[in-house]
């Protein structure tokens, strides 16, 4: 049973029930999830989605937030492109992706940066027409600008303002990244 503990979710993923979920296209009985979350005031949405043998989810886009997906087990067919254990994709806000398969059954994490909209569930049908994605110029600027990762070799100034802060240093395996060792 998940718990609140200082904003924060805790829960066991395996102690969540599976259940069937309908997605507008998709093969009926065929897509299954273990919810997570669903309460973005919590965090990121997290669900595993189960998706059987020859079950299809259509081409879709979600305009809330961008969606990262990171295949557990089996085989998830994107876009005709069978992808095993350990893959990782994500998509934009507005991006057109799909559709999602698989030949024996996966179980995906998947997980979202934005909650439901006004209507629902964040799901719309690729050519659906009033649902069309945003246009590729309005999603670009839309679209978060990647972060610069830290330059390790630089090394903050030693200061004394905060002696009670112990001062981690490079290890002698790892002498690039100081919390390893």
């Amino acid at each position: 049973m998940p718990h609140d503990t200082d904003g924060s979710l805790v829960t066991n993923a395996d102690a969540i029930e599976v259940s069937g979920i309908t997605l507008p296209g998709a093969t009926p009985d065929g897509i299954a999830a273990r919810l997570l979350n669903l309460d973005a005031s919590r965090g990121v949405i997290a669900t595993i989605i189960h998706i059987g043998p020859g079950a299809e989810i259509p081409a879709h886009f979600h305009r809330n937030g961008a969606e990262a997906h990171y295949v557990l087990e089996g085989d998830l067919v994107d876009a005709g492109r069978s992808l095993g254990p350990g893959t990782y994709l994500t998509h934009r806000a507005g991006i057109v992706h799909g559709p999602h398969g698989s030949v024996a059954g996966c179980k995906v994490l998947t997980i979202q940066g934005a909650g439901t909209g006004a209507d629902g569930f964040d799901f719309h049908l690729a050519g659906s027409g009033a649902d069309e994605p945003l246009p590729p110029a309005v999603a670009a600027a839309a679209a978060p600008k990647p972060a610069t990762p830290p330059d390790m070799t630089k090394r903050a100034k030693e200061s004394d303002d905060r002696p009670e802060t112990e001062r981690l240093r490079p290890t002698d395996d790892n002498p690039t990244n100081p919390t390893t060792g």
